[in-house]
């Protein structure tokens, strides 16, 4: 019997099992060489998408021009819609590179899932708002928002993207091709919520 790898060495089992947790433990170790070929062939993968469309790894575009210099200052409200929860947040920015957020998670309806989707976002947006007691009034300022939309857009500018396809269980009707800002920011103004979708992330 080899020499089992400490890190893998169980107390007490008998050949026959420590001879199965090495083998399995050896599907998972990488050597250097292995390394350096897959961080080539993604490379490759990544230029290609680069270079045309329909290619194995799509590179969106993001729109994003340039980095956080830390210096940005205010208080704004992020969406980020998953396969099963929606988390809205306040993220107040200080200036000074410091971060603060107040999350609030809500789990999408069967009916979100497949009919109300963007209503169900705005509604929820409006729970928060309300909750907080932060909901623009009269004269004041809409608040900006961001977008993070786990679902497959083509991304047209910094607040705009086509919906490509549905994954992750749903199967809105009416969506796909469609600009999914648009589609929130109307279900925004359907209930009079001064907030305006500034930006969309892609995260697919």
């Amino acid at each position: 019997m080899s020499q089992s790898d400490p890190r893998y060495t169980i107390k007490g089992a008998s050949e026959a099992q420590q001879q199965a947790v090495d083998l399995l433990a050896s599907q998972f170790l990488l050597t250097d060489e292995r390394l350096g070929s897959i961080t080539k062939e993604f490379r490759r993968r990544m230029e290609e998408g680069l270079a045309s469309d329909g290619r194995v790894l799509k590179m969106i575009p993001s729109y994003i021009t340039q980095r956080p210099t830390g210096t940005e200052k205010g208080t704004f409200i992020a969406v980020d819609l998953g396969g099963t929860n929606l988390r809205v947040l306040r993220v107040t920015l200080d200036g000074s590179g410091g971060v603060s957020t107040d999350p609030q998670r809500f789990v999408l309806t069967e009916d979100a899932k497949s009919r109300s989707l963007f209503d169900f976002m705005a509604q929820c947006v409006e729970t928060f708002l309300d909750d907080r007691n932060i909901r623009p009034t009269g004269l004041q300022p809409p608040i900006h928002m961001g977008l993070t939309f786990s679902y497959p857009v083509q991304q047209t500018s910094l607040n705009s993207g086509t919906l490509v396809q549905w994954t992750k269980g749903l199967n809105v009707p009416g969506c796909v091709g469609r600009d999914v800002v648009r589609l929130l920011q109307d279900a925004l103004l359907r209930l009079g919520l001064r907030v305006k979708v500034a930006a969309l992330v892609n995260d697919t």
